[in-house]
């Protein structure tokens, strides 16, 4: 029996869901995976990119944190070399240090009792990885469970999806949904709600206090969205 999904690319509108939520994650993975690049902003704010965020209209955490982060960008002193200072530093104490950082970006930080990296979380994700054929770049010195990292496995793996739609291999589309919703369901919506209110409680700039909001609305509302696409559309 036909699934949501089936029926929607049968339609022709699953490609666009798949392109707007690849979006989403990307956009996400860019912003926690690495210290800020010097054009990050200005290209944000030339591009338009943050305002078509998914579901940035409906009353919510994401409308509101597209709201920030959109009124960061478009503020002019943030373009300035004293505004890039601000972002650069705000990310490296959030995320870095020195000392205690106030959002750790590892999922084996939030989820082991004594807050240790490179646990059964960081194998766990290396595995989902290589499913794929995805691998870090920092294989042993930079945990596989880092929040950027996670984003931009949902990143890849909806072009995987994407890619699958187009040779019209519907059955491997479908894996790329459920292995994508149980990453989710294992992974990131086991950890990501407290690393985003950390992060809105300790980010100095709006950049990043909008973006974990935007964090912490989106992917409860991926996974509904993923629930919804899997289900038999008879149901």
């Amino acid at each position: 029996m036909a699934t949501n999904a089936q029926v929607m690319a049968q339609a022709g509108e699953l490609g666009e869901v798949l392109e707007a939520r690849g979006f989403a994650y990307g956009l996400l993975a860019q912003a926690f995976l690495a210290e800020p690049e010097r054009m990050l902003i200005p290209s944000l704010a030339e591009s338009g990119a943050v305002g078509l965020f998914p579901y940035a209209e409906e009353p919510g955490l994401i409308r509101d944190g597209v709201a920030e982060v959109a009124a960061y960008v478009g503020d002019a002193a943030s373009v300035t070399d004293e505004g890039y200072g601000s972002l650069l530093w705000d990310y490296t104490r959030l995320f870095i240090g020195p000392g205690k950082v106030p959002a750790p970006p590892w999922e084996s930080a939030y989820r082991s009792a004594e807050r240790l990296l490179f646990q059964e979380e960081t194998l766990g994700v290396r595995r989902a990885y290589a499913a794929y054929g995805l691998a870090s770049a920092k294989v042993g010195s930079e945990p596989d469970d880092h929040m950027g990292l996670e984003l931009q496995f949902m990143y890849e793996t909806c072009r995987v999806a994407a890619e699958r739609l187009g040779a019209g291999d519907w059955a491997g589309v479908e894996q790329v949904l459920r292995d994508q919703r149980a990453f989710l369901d294992e992974h990131l919506l086991q950890w990501a709600g407290d690393f985003a209110a950390d992060v809105v409680v300790g980010a100095q700039v709006g950049f990043y206090r909008g973006l974990g909001r935007v964090l912490q609305g989106f992917l409860p509302v991926d996974r509904g969205l993923l629930e919804e696409l899997l289900v038999s559309a008879a149901d």
